[in-house]
């Protein structure tokens, strides 16, 4: 029998970061930050996205707090780069205890 209640719990750990991959600007974010090989800064960032610096700030501000992102400061510049390997992990994880009560179940 499958345990459901495994893949809610797993879902729910991981809806903030499916959340962030899921819209269009953090998407072009984390595309041009991999892109970079040492990071970027917000102007650089806004240039890119071609949004307001506010709204570029508020999606930088929703990825680091989900652990996508970090930032170092160089002065009184900030500089943005991907930190992606625990979110990844814990997406993986969920993915696969989908799997598994899918497989149990008797899914396809």
């Amino acid at each position: 029998m499958a345990n459901y209640q495994e893949s809610e719990v797993a879902l729910a750990k991981s809806a903030t970061l499916i959340n962030i991959f899921s819209e269009k600007i953090r998407r072009q974010i984390i595309i041009a930050l991999g892109n970079s090989d040492d990071g970027l800064n917000v102007t650089d960032i806004t240039a890119m996205v071609n949004i307001s610096r506010p709204a570029v700030s508020h999606h930088l501000r929703l990825m680091r707090e989900a652990g996508v992102i970090d930032m170092r400061s160089n002065g009184v510049e900030h500089i943005y780069f991907l930190t992606l390997r625990d979110p990844l992990k814990q997406l993986q994880a969920t993915f696969d205890t989908l799997a598994a009560d899918t497989l149990t179940a008797g899914g396809k």
